[in-house]
């Protein structure tokens, strides 16, 4: 197993509103009082392939589908209970549920399928996580262990040597999940310690095996473009991996090393222009730049509901969804400017600029490989791919007049720039 010693990094910087967040922004709060929600307690969100966004409330299942909200609950639909502690659609637009102590319920649109501790192999009936990965795959956080669904087969992995192909984890507790595209599989216990899992090892971090900062991690974040691991922590703040995931250095930020407004974190999301959106327990929501900047958005400075953040996600419409746990879920909007190059560009030229479609992109020390996303202003990605030479070009042709956002990736970071199609 290999150790990493956890450093302390990162200068302090000022809490700003973002250049991104500069023009105007809309809250949309959906509660029992504006939405008919059964319960203002809101812990997973999901949307489906048809523009439909799923709340799980602990008294019941909302759909909104862009104008009215349908509540799910144990009298009007399958569902075996109404806490429902985490939601995401499958690859074939099936939902599936995870509830606190009634297991796995996939609905199809019509039928719904319960999974339980009495009729399949799941280790225990509460569901904490559920991530579907480039495969397929389901991968679920059980209070008794990882459970990963293949589809024609339950893999079981826990603390005990039964564990799938005799990998056995540190702790049983799963938290978050999040799979890399070449398979690896990062995900956070409570009191386990984090865990990496291949199909061959299993590699974790604890503060009694590599004074790693915290036991616990509620979120788990793989950026790939930047090659980094990100973990929201509950009491040790957030925590970043760069370089190899088996030998990379760890890095800590703190309010104690940074400006980053608190060290209680829940949740952690990342939109196409590489900034980090987190949840907090008592400070709202935190953005964080890819300079290391950070803004935050309270009851008191914005339109958020509640402080107490539990879940993030983008919808396909690129606002993101907010779970709260005292005042239901709201939905973050905003208008974006033309601000020219952004404050992160890093020696990218893209021309001509103004562009009608075909667009040319040079920068110095550009590496034949990196790969590349190119978003709309409200970061969905509109063209990807890797470099083959210094000079990237790539059309955008057929896309609506605005301002977009090119994104490089780079062993020292991100690298952006703003153009703009008419």
């Amino acid at each position: 197993m290999i150790r990493n010693k956890v450093i302390q990094g990162g200068a302090c910087v000022g809490i700003f509103l973002s250049p991104l967040l500069s023009g105007a922004q809309t809250w949309e709060v959906f509660d029992m009082v504006t939405a008919g929600f059964p319960s203002n307690t809101v812990r997973a969100l999901s949307p489906d392939s048809s523009g439909n966004m799923w709340v799980g409330t602990d008294w019941g299942l909302c759909r909104f589908d862009g104008t009215d909200w349908t509540v799910y609950q144990t009298g009007n639909s399958g569902l075996p209970e109404n806490d429902i502690r985490s939601l995401a659609v499958a690859p074939n637009g099936d939902l599936w549920i995870g509830t606190a102590l009634y297991g796995l319920v996939v609905h199809d649109g019509t039928n719904w399928e319960v999974f339980s501790t009495q009729n399949s192999p799941l280790p225990d009936d509460q569901i904490n996580c559920i991530t579907f990965d480039h495969r397929g795959w389901a991968w679920i956080g059980t209070v008794g262990g990882l459970v990963c669904h293949t589809g024609t087969e339950w893999r079981v992995y826990n603390d005990q040597s039964t564990s799938y192909n005799g990998l056995v984890l540190n702790g049983n507790h799963i938290r978050d999940v999040a799979v890399a595209p070449d398979g690896l599989v990062a995900f956070g216990t409570i009191n386990g310690g984090f865990h990496y899992l291949t199909d061959t090892a299993v590699q974790v971090h604890a503060t009694y095996i590599d004074m790693f900062p915290d036991n616990t991690q509620y979120g788990v974040l793989i950026d790939t473009l930047a090659n980094e691991r990100w973990l929201a922590c509950p009491a040790g703040g957030l925590l970043r991996q760069g370089g190899a995931w088996n030998g990379g250095p760890w890095f800590q930020y703190t309010t104690f090393n940074s400006q980053i407004p608190s060290n209680a974190l829940t949740c952690i999301v990342q939109d196409g222009f590489s900034r980090l959106w987190i949840g907090s327990q008592l400070n709202g929501l935190i953005l964080r730049e890819p300079n290391g900047d950070y803004s935050l958005f309270n009851t008191g400075t914005s339109g958020i509901p509640d402080n107490s953040v539990e879940r993030l996600c983008f919808a396909p419409d690129g606002s993101l969804w907010v779970a709260t746990f005292f005042g239901g879920a709201a939905r973050f909007t905003f208008d974006v400017g033309i601000h020219g190059e952004s404050q992160f560009d890093r020696s990218l030229h893209v021309f001509p600029n103004p562009t009608d479609g075909p667009v040319r992109v040079a920068t110095e020390g550009l590496a034949a490989g990196s790969e590349w996303r190119v978003m709309d202003a409200v970061g969905r990605v509109l063209r990807s791919g890797r470099t083959d030479a210094a000079q990237l070009t790539f059309d955008i042709r057929g896309s609506a007049p605005g301002l977009y956002g090119l994104v490089i990736g780079d062993p020292d970071g991100p690298r952006s720039v703003w153009f703009q199609l008419y």
